[in-house]
């Protein structure tokens, strides 16, 4: 299957449900060289296969941190002197084959490099793919800390569902992406995700592939608004003490939360917010925040960040409301009323 998609005047060409042996042997253009970005524990998983669906090409590889971050300003200067080894007089295709960060690093890196040259992206995991539908390819010096900034899309994505699937530990982080798309932009979306996946078992054996094409619309209207929804509020745990013990997907996923409890402070919903935190736990998501996380730090990160900006408000859940400016009061209710939830389901 194929789907074109489209962010103001770039493109894509989205494939998925084929072989990707097949797919990509369709679309590989002659003579070029091969450069796949990746971290290194998929390089270990499947170097093989990557290395099989790319049988006449000359293959150099560069292998990335595997942190969720890895396209900070360290892992740029690193690969352009890696980069810097070959001639600019080659034609180059750039292939990211890993998790969020490095389709962020490859994207930003085959927009500025003198080195021309296409941008694939092969995702690791439905986040990744996710990543790649958002144009806004950035560096960063830390998590909290953009420094860099390019549009670009790559020219094809290859999901392969083999590959996808065999991330078994990433079920409720990829779940996540889709969730995110429906609070932001879609509510009967989200109303087919609760529909389709009411358990912990119909989570883990239920495959998303049926949802993409969905989701893929939904970034295709809306995807600043839905990759941008929880980033303030998940930045403030790299500031905060103790932030360490949640890991990188966990801020992200409280992050999105904690901006939901905030939205629904600024202006009420008649969203069953009780309920669908009981859900998120019989999924198996851990929603409790960290007893030694200093909240009132927490809360003074949150408004340190968004300074000067406005944090994105949803007039109803699935609709795109009005930008307004988080306060100390507004912040606190929502952290509280978050908390109360939690003590009691």
């Amino acid at each position: 299957m194929q789907l074109t998609y489209q962010r103001q005047d770039l493109t894509t060409q989205v494939i998925y449900g084929e072989l990707l042996a097949r797919s990509i042997r369709e679309a590989l253009p002659a003579d070029k060289h091969v450069i796949i970005l990746t971290n290194q524990r998929y390089y270990d998983q499947f170097f093989q296969k990557i290395q099989q669906a790319f049988p006449h090409s000359f293959i150099d590889w560069y292998i990335c941190r595997n942190q969720l971050y890895c396209n900070h300003l360290e892992e740029l200067t690193e690969f352009l002197q890696f980069l810097g080894g070959f001639p600019q007089s080659n034609e180059y295709l750039f292939v990211a084959f890993g998790n969020e960060g490095v389709v962020q690093l490859t994207g930003f890196l085959q927009k500025t490099v003198l080195h021309s040259g296409e941008f694939w992206v092969i995702p690791t995991s439905l986040r990744s793919f996710f990543s790649a539908l958002a144009e806004n390819c950035t560096i960063c010096k830390e998590p909290y800390n953009e420094l860099l900034q390019q549009k670009n899309l790559p020219e094809y994505i290859f999901l392969d569902q083999s590959i996808v699937q065999k991330q078994a530990d990433g079920k409720l982080i990829d779940l996540q992406m889709f969730l995110q798309a429906g609070l932001v932009s879609d509510y009967s979306f989200l109303q087919l995700l609760f529909k389709n996946f009411p358990t912990k078992k119909q989570l883990q054996t239920t495959s998303f592939i049926a949802f993409i094409e969905h989701a893929v619309q939904l970034y295709e209207s809306n995807a600043p608004a839905i990759t941008s929804y929880g980033t303030t509020f998940e930045k403030a745990f790299y500031l905060t003490e103790n932030g360490h013990l949640l890991s990188a997907h966990m801020k992200r996923f409280l992050g999105l939360l904690l901006h939901l409890f905030w939205n629904l402070a600024i202006n009420g919903s008649a969203f069953q917010i009780e309920n669908f935190m009981i859900w998120l736990k019989t999924l198996g998501y851990p929603i409790e925040l960290p007893e030694q996380l200093l909240i009132g730090e927490y809360l003074e990160n949150v408004l340190t960040l968004q300074e000067g900006r406005k944090l994105l408000v949803l007039s109803e859940i699935g609709k795109i409301g009005e930008s307004q400016a988080a306060d100390e009061k507004t912040v606190i209710k929502a952290i509280n009323h978050y908390q109360k939830i939690i003590s009691e389901i």
